[in-house]
């Protein structure tokens, strides 16, 4: 075999994206330009806090309530998606959402503005379960794990850049902020409307279909779905082990850089840690999609749990500071593996009619892993120290490898038609018939 050149194989990661629908591309650029507009949510801290005067415990407490209310308008999104038409819904909750944030740009610094904000908040957040369906509606099963790794790629570098804006916005030019993330709400929303197509079924050709995604009888219950799909129920629980993991390098990894080197260093080491973060996902994201392509979901987010876990090894009565640029390093490409596992895996397996409910589900197991994350390491923290936290999120990195690893074994077994080939080395038809015109060229 021809040995490649490190050009071509630079060339091959790229070329990767090549051939899928026209949706997938579309999709992409929507969340690049939502995400590049959604630094207000990020900044609810600051705002709080900076511009209102509150106190942090104020602060805190008055987050918890949102993401409460927040896990309300994903399983109501969830249900409502799985009854109207997912684009009109979107276009509908979107325009509510960007209502209230024009209103919150009119608005003073003000509690008013923080009810606004939270409203916004809540029908941004309703829509969530119609936009991972409607990625699923739009594009092919067998290009799926490139299509949510593209999008994914597209929040990363929308959000880059929208940190950037919101720093220079904050201090005084806020109202701004709200409009440019109302206008690029907006713009995104058009994008779908008018470039997003969804397929119909008997539209898909015969070699393009996954059965397990054909719609089922409305009545049936997401609960007799999950226990008909087992392997489904266990991928959420073991998910929600990742979400504990993973909320600690935004809870207990900033708090012990700060113990270790004090509030101000520490304040500007987070940041740059914080820095490499986003720009490793952005480089890591295409080349991980390439090189574990023949892995299939379930292997990939089992490296990315053992990587997880691991990664706290490093920083672990350290005080080094080039340790934690390679702990996030570590870290970061777990991040990476692990969604470009996870991401595509439901959608793959639940039936076209369930899928916003299903979301929702998946979505209520990610929310009780991180909540109760905070609230059991603030605990360990305080009453035994860092060191206890770190050896515990090993062990549970470790423990969830295991876990996905016996689901592997599960989820073969109900879903066999899916072990036949790698979902990143299928083709769909759009994708032989490029490569067919370009043979005849």
């Amino acid at each position: 075999m021809e040995k490649q050149s490190l050009g071509q194989k630079i060339t091959n990661i790229f070329n990767q994206y090549q051939g899928l629908s026209k949706s997938a591309y579309v999709l992409f650029f929507a969340r690049l330009v939502t995400s590049m507009g959604a630094f207000i949510f990020p900044m609810l801290t600051l705002i709080l806090t900076v511009k209102l005067g509150y106190t942090m415990l104020y602060a805190g407490s008055l987050m918890a309530i949102v993401s409460i209310l927040m896990l309300a308008a994903n399983l109501i999104g969830g249900k409502l998606a799985d009854k109207f038409n997912r684009k009109k819904l979107i276009i509908i909750l979107d325009v509510i959402s960007v209502v209230f944030f024009f209103a919150c740009a009119i608005v003073q610094p003000h509690v008013l503005m923080i009810y606004f904000l939270v409203v916004s908040g809540f029908f941004a957040t309703m829509e969530g379960p119609a936009f991972e369906a409607l990625i699923a509606e739009s594009t092919l099963p067998a290009e799926r794990e490139k299509v949510f790794s593209l999008a994914y790629l597209g929040f990363n570098l929308g959000f880059a850049f929208g940190a950037a804006i919101a720093g220079l916005l904050f201090t005084n030019y806020l109202s701004i902020a709200f409009i440019i993330d109302g206008l690029t709400t907006i713009t995104s929303t058009f994008m779908i409307i008018f470039l997003v197509k969804v397929y119909k079924h008997d539209e898909i050709k015969a070699e393009d279909k996954n059965e397990y995604e054909d719609h089922i009888d409305k009545k049936q219950t997401i609960f007799n779905i999950l226990k008909e799909r087992k392997s489904i129920l266990y991928f959420i629980f073991i998910s929600s082990i990742g979400a504990f993991i993973y909320t600690q390098w935004t809870f207990t990894l900033p708090a012990y850089v700060i113990n270790i080197f004090g509030e101000d260093l520490g304040a500007v080491y987070f940041g740059f840690i914080s820095s490499v973060n986003g720009i490793a996902v952005i480089v890591l994201t295409p080349l991980i999609t390439y090189l574990l392509r023949k892995k299939y979901e379930l292997q990939k987010m089992a490296i990315g749990a053992l990587l997880f876990g691991l990664s706290f090894i490093i920083i672990f009565r350290v005080n080094a500071l080039y340790l934690f640029f390679i702990f996030i390093f570590v870290f970061t490409l777990a991040e990476v593996i692990n969604t470009v596992g996870s991401a595509p895996y439901m959608s793959r397996r639940v039936p076209g009619s369930h899928r916003g409910r299903l979301s929702s589900i998946g979505f209520l197991g990610y929310f009780v892993g991180s909540n109760v994350s905070t609230v059991i390491c603030g605990l360990i923290i305080d009453k035994l120290g860092y060191d206890y936290v770190l050896g515990l999120l090993v062990i549970l990195g470790i423990v969830q490898s295991i876990l996905i690893l016996m689901n592997y074994k599960v989820d073969k077994k109900i879903f066999p038609k899916l072990y036949l080939t790698p979902p990143s080395m299928m083709k769909t038809s759009l994708m032989k018939e490029k490569e067919s015109n370009q043979n005849q060229t």
